[in-house]
């Protein structure tokens, strides 16, 4: 039975919305929690994830950084990974990979990639 295979990103994209006039903590935290409830998962080709077997852990990793060193809310995290599930439950896919990166200056902004598979009959 052959294996289909999609890699998955959420991206933060800090880039976009850094220059955002946000002044505090609190609009940091309403401008974080709008683009985790606005963001999408996106298909792309990327190098395959393998920092995190399960989802579980990506979800612990993302919150230690998100909740832990920024003080965000856990749900910056937790509602994009609510859509990951419901797009890993609608489609028949299985988790098989995890990455996790956090924002870094004009480099990269904070974003998870998944890779999702699922046998065809």
């Amino acid at each position: 039975m052959p294996e289909q295979s999609i890699l998955l990103r959420f991206s933060y994209f800090e880039h976009d919305w850094i220059e955002e006039d946000i002044d505090g903590p609190e609009a940091a935290e309403a401008t974080l929690l709008r683009v985790a409830s606005e963001g999408d998962w996106f298909e792309v080709d990327d190098a395959e994830p393998d920092e995190f077997a399960s989802l579980d852990a990506l979800a612990e990793r993302a919150e230690q950084v998100v909740v832990g060193e920024w003080k965000m809310p856990a749900a910056a995290v937790r509602m994009p990974l609510d859509k990951l599930q419901t797009i890993i439950g609608g489609g028949g896919w299985t988790f098989a990979g995890g990455d996790f990166s956090e924002f870094v200056g004009n480099n990269q902004d904070t974003e998870m990639l998944v890779k999702l598979v699922r046998h065809r009959p």
